[in-house]
């Protein structure tokens, strides 16, 4: 009878961890393909900015990236202070507290913005949870 039950119980534990290996897969193919997204995205940002499409403080901070004398995290952060590193900062932190406004407002259910992070906060929630109970069967 013992011999029954544990040999049930290996099967069991078998068949999770193949589910885990195959999540895992899975996991790690989203994780590539997301990279690789990002990479291309980044990559069409760079030529817009090269090319003027996102403003002329864009373009120059962008040479400037190129040759190495300044980062998009110094740009941001306010640790380059010239001139167009000012002017981007300034657009983005008022394109920020529109957006924040925009996107707190969960109350309204005509908020398309509000209700889409308000279930993306849940769904992350999820899978961290089940992510949890694969790392603790492994």
């Amino acid at each position: 009878m013992e011999d029954a039950q544990f040999e049930a119980f290996m099967r069991q534990l078998d068949q999770l961890s193949a589910r885990r290996k195959t999540m895992q897969t899975k996991l790690a193919e989203r994780k590539r393909q997301i990279a690789e997204k990002n990479a291309k995205q980044r990559e069409d940002i760079e030529r817009r900015r090269r090319n003027g499409e996102d403003g002329r403080a864009w373009q120059v901070l962008q040479q400037r990236i190129d040759m190495g004398k300044t980062c998009e995290q110094d740009i941001l952060c306010g640790i380059d202070k010239s001139p167009e590193a000012r002017e981007v900062r300034g657009y983005i932190s008022k394109f920020a507290g529109y957006a924040r406004d925009y996107v707190e407002d969960t109350d309204d259910p005509d908020n398309e913005a509000a209700q889409a992070r308000t279930v993306l906060d849940k769904e992350l929630e999820r899978l961290h949870d089940q992510e949890a109970r694969l790392n603790a069967t492994a």
